[in-house]
């Protein structure tokens, strides 16, 4: 799954072994393949959901919406936000291959 903060934004290339990671307007998760199961994906300005751990804090520029899509370009579930740079924390109920992702986005730090 991704999370992309502008129309036309810059997918990562590769994880590098990593579950999460991104580029300056994307972070991309990898997550349960949809043939194992469903994934829930969620975008939010904050969670208290606990058992989810951390996959990563991340910094992405945004035109003024963060929007979750999937690896085919659809969208999924979206946030305004104000444009710039704004802060996100990845949570997930699995450090590898989550099938539940929350996507906290804050205006500035944590």
């Amino acid at each position: 799954m991704l999370l992309v903060g502008r129309e036309d934004y810059t997918a990562p290339t590769s994880f590098a072994g990593a579950t999460s990671i991104a580029t300056t307007d994307c972070i991309a998760v990898a997550t349960l393949s949809p043939v194992d199961g469903p994934t829930s994906v969620s975008v939010a300005p904050s969670a208290d959901e606990p058992g989810l751990v951390a996959l990563g804090d991340y910094t992405i520029e945004s035109e003024g919406l963060v929007s979750v899509r999937d690896v085919f370009h659809r969208e999924h579930d979206a946030m305004g936000v104000e444009s710039g740079y704004v802060e996100v924390r990845v949570l997930a109920n699995r450090a590898v291959e989550p099938d539940e992702v929350v996507f906290v986005v804050r205006p500035g730090g944590w």
